[in-house]
């Protein structure tokens, strides 16, 4: 499935490379060239919902003690999630806001290392 370029409108932007897009990362359009991401809170909402739909239906299974509200929640999860990626918004990112992004990425990651090394 494709989706539509926030900039020109054709619809250039597979599913994979919108789910994965984020502000270091953004995915972009083959026809124009334009860089869009979808909002850190919109893919982690989708994930936050995608994982409480999962664990209310394996609580209400084991309460239950039933396979079939298992598995349907599992494809409620999954209708959701489905859902909710189909319906995020792609947002325009300028190129230098990509590789500012990028830069602090980097640098959070080496801090995150020393404190691996060297923190208690």
């Amino acid at each position: 499935m494709k989706h539509a370029c926030p900039r020109c409108q054709e619809l250039t932007i597979s599913g994979l490379a919108k789910r994965w897009s984020d502000r270091a990362c953004p995915a972009k359009c083959a026809n124009c060239g334009c860089l869009s991401h979808v909002l850190a809170s919109t893919s982690g909402g989708i994930g936050a919902g995608t994982f409480l739909a999962l664990v209310a239906s394996m609580v209400a299974a084991a309460g239950l003690m039933s396979y079939l509200v298992a598995v349907s929640g599992a494809c409620l999860a999954f209708a959701f999630n489905m859902w909710a990626w189909k319906r995020a918004m792609l947002v325009p990112i300028p190129k230098e806001n990509m590789d500012a992004a990028r830069t602090v990425g980097w640098f959070l990651a080496g801090v995150y290392a020393l404190l691996a090394l060297f923190g208690n």
